[in-house]
């Protein structure tokens, strides 16, 4: 794992600023003086413990929020990360500064939820609807596809073939070893 230093993750809690900047606005219009804070706690933590393990200006930044094992967050750990990071802001920001000086850039909430952020591509999807299909799983609709992590097998996939096609024609494995690996990809997606 690559782990993900300071700048990088202040650029992208940048851009998520920037993206919720009207979200927030109605919110707090709609619910006075809570509003943001309800809809920061719909935010973060859906999009950290969703698929994309990550919220869109991570995503966009190719950087993703795991737990320590490498493992997509639980929504619990994804909410007290959240809550956490309200404490990280407390004297002048050193629970965020503090992953300036550890090994794998933990901040203050990343040491409590057990969380790195690391470097990951991850594919072209649809932000929006991410964060609805795990709002519907959480309100119990069964129906609710894995339609990301589908895309995301698909997409693995067919690098593995591409890459498999390469040494075939390479001379590095046989058309046999290449019929069967490439069968097996297959049936991953």
């Amino acid at each position: 794992m690559v782990y993900v230093g300071f700048w990088k993750r202040f650029l992208a809690s940048f851009v998520d600023g920037i993206i919720l900047m009207i979200p927030n606005l109605a919110f707090n219009y709609a619910v006075p003086y809570a509003g943001a804070f309800l809809f920061g706690f719909l935010y973060y933590p859906l999009f950290n413990s969703s698929p994309l393990q990550a919220m869109p200006g991570k995503a966009i930044m190719g950087i993703a929020v795991i737990d320590e094992a490498g493992n997509t967050l639980t929504l619990k750990a994804a909410i007290i990360r959240h809550a956490c990071t309200f404490l990280s802001a407390v004297f002048l920001c050193a629970g965020y500064l503090m992953s300036l000086f550890t090994a794998k850039r933990q901040t203050f909430h990343d040491m409590v939820a057990q969380s790195v952020v690391i470097f990951k591509q991850h594919p072209d999807v649809n932000y929006f609807h991410v964060w609805m299909n795990e709002i519907k799983r959480l309100g119990g609709d069964a129906t609710v596809g894995n339609d990301f992590q589908k895309t995301t097998h698909e997409v693995d996939a067919a690098k593995a073939i591409e890459e498999l096609h390469k040494l075939l024609q390479s001379g590095a494995i046989t058309s046999e070893e290449y019929d069967l690996k490439k069968a097996e990809l297959l049936k991953k997606i």
